[in-house]
């Protein structure tokens, strides 16, 4: 008898959990008055760090690797965590994303790590990324996604002495 309990029980329990699984992936979520029903999830957006790396005469300098990162000041020390990193262009161009709501300290690294071979050793340099001053350029979707945001940020590197 109490097998026979527990397997109905068990039925029930599943059909019943299947169709609240389903109800709550629709698309469009509403309750039974039509209003709509809270999403789950993060708020985000695509946040793009882009400009140009040239030297004291605005030569455009290639092999530049740019670097954004996130700084946060714990108890503990700094904790730094790598966002992107690329090398600049033949033009000296680069761009990096961002996924997500940035916070903390947000840093652009700019290292010459080819030497001479991009004609001349120059200067590290590390800039404040300020992302308030971003500009949106793609619309969200009304929800959860923010849309696209740009940051231009151009670099002027001194060789080294």
């Amino acid at each position: 008898m109490k097998v026979r309990f527990y397997r109905w029980y068990n039925a029930v329990l599943t059909a019943l959990l299947s169709m609240l699984g389903y109800g709550c992936s629709s698309d469009e979520p509403m309750d039974m008055y039509g209003t709509p029903v809270p999403e789950y999830g993060a708020p985000h957006a695509d946040y793009i760090v882009k400009g140009l790396v040239t030297d004291e005469a605005n030569t455009p300098i290639q092999g530049i690797k740019t670097s954004l990162k996130q700084i946060w000041q714990t108890d503990a020390g700094p904790y730094v965590f790598g966002i992107d990193s690329i090398q600049t262009s033949e033009s000296g161009n680069f761009q990096l994303k961002s996924n997500g709501i940035p916070a903390g300290q947000n840093k652009l690294i700019v290292e010459d790590v080819d030497g001479e071979a991009n004609g001349g050793e120059f200067l590290s340099d590390t800039l404040d990324v300020d992302f308030n001053k971003a500009v949106q350029t793609k619309e969200g979707d009304g929800r959860w996604y923010g849309g696209v945001y740009e940051i231009t940020q151009d670099v002027k590197l001194k060789k080294k002495p």
